[in-house]
């Protein structure tokens, strides 16, 4: 009979301790004026790739710095736009895949509640999109890292006291 209860009391314990991992977080949708202006966002990285236009990382860097809302978390989004200029110079980008860039960039600048596991898919899915255009595994690993400070820099969602375990 003891040994019963030990087994029921394990069981429990480990489904209580399952159960106390982060909830995922709202991933926010663009509005259609936001939609038009990550075209600009778009086009700002097509042109960094490119390199046809000089003024392009700063362009790049001035759109997404308006999704950091705040002035305190300006810096890690400006840095953000830096490695993604400097990953893309000289990388032939198509359309879509700076469209899922701007989506993507657009999102950890955006997205205030994003839990844990949801950041680290984001910043695996930015890392694979930067490989698959080629960009080198050093490069694309700085910008997935960036991409996870400026979560850190925006993030409105405390940690609940059952997300410590």
């Amino acid at each position: 009979m003891r040994s019963r209860a030990r087994y029921v009391l394990v069981v429990i314990v480990g489904l209580s301790v399952g159960a106390c991992r982060q909830a995922d977080g709202p991933i926010p949708s663009p509005s259609q004026n936001v939609q038009e202006e990550l075209v600009d966002v778009t086009h700002d990285l097509e042109n960094v790739a490119s390199a046809r236009d000089p003024q392009a990382p700063r362009d790049l860097a001035d759109d997404l710095r308006k999704y950091a809302h705040e002035p305190s978390n300006e810096p890690a989004v400006d840095e953000l736009s830096l490695r993604v200029a400097k990953a893309l110079a000289g990388i032939n980008v198509d359309e879509q895949a700076a469209q899922r860039l701007t989506h993507m960039l657009w999102l950890s600048a955006e997205a205030r509640e994003l839990s844990e596991r949801q950041i680290e898919v984001l910043q695996n899915d930015v890392q694979s999109l930067l490989i698959s255009v080629g960009v080198a595994q050093e490069n694309a690993d700085l910008v997935a890292a960036q991409v996870g400070e400026v979560q850190v820099a925006v993030t409105e969602r405390p940690r609940r006291w059952y997300e410590l375990f």
